[in-house]
């Protein structure tokens, strides 16, 4: 039997299966990735409006805290001064739910030319992030997010 008289039968099978933790976050941190790779502001300010809470915190690697607003500054900053996206995924490594609570671990790696200060780099970045999410209503909303590692290498750009 050939493997395309069987995708009938996956297509159901799938087709009723509820996703798993792990599969709806992937989904929710793909969109907000495609959002920063098109340079969608409206669509990343939108992602964020629905994802985080109004008490939500960011603590960066290296100890620095921003509230939702700063978190939304710098995101948007960010946009602004990528000139070209070479490669730029988010992989959620794990999902672990505790009743209201979902533990989201997750790693971001970007490769781009970034203009900062008026000079072109060339920039790579890697890190690791737990995003806290938590049950609103039907919905899940971040409450913290805490990077965990980061490794960045910025270059001037020839």
């Amino acid at each position: 039997m050939n493997c395309l008289a069987l995708m009938p039968i996956l297509a159901i099978t799938a087709g009723h299966a509820s996703p798993t933790p792990k599969e709806v976050m992937q989904a929710k941190y793909k969109a907000y990735n495609v959002c920063f790779v098109k340079r969608d502001e409206p669509g990343i300010l939108a992602w964020i409006k629905t994802n985080c809470l109004a008490k939500f915190s960011y603590t960066s690697y290296h100890k620095t805290r921003y509230s939702l607003d700063g978190f939304k500054s710098s995101v948007l900053q960010d946009m602004r001064n990528t000139q070209k996206v070479i490669s730029s995924t988010l992989t959620v490594r794990s999902a672990e739910q505790k009743g209201n609570e979902l533990v989201v671990i997750f790693a971001s790696e970007f490769k781009g030319t970034v203009n900062i200060d008026s000079r072109r780099y060339t920039l790579s970045d890697q890190s690791v992030s737990t995003d806290t999410w938590v049950k609103s209503g039907k919905d899940w909303k971040i409450s913290k997010r805490i990077q965990v590692n980061a490794d960045m290498q910025l270059q001037p750009a020839d």
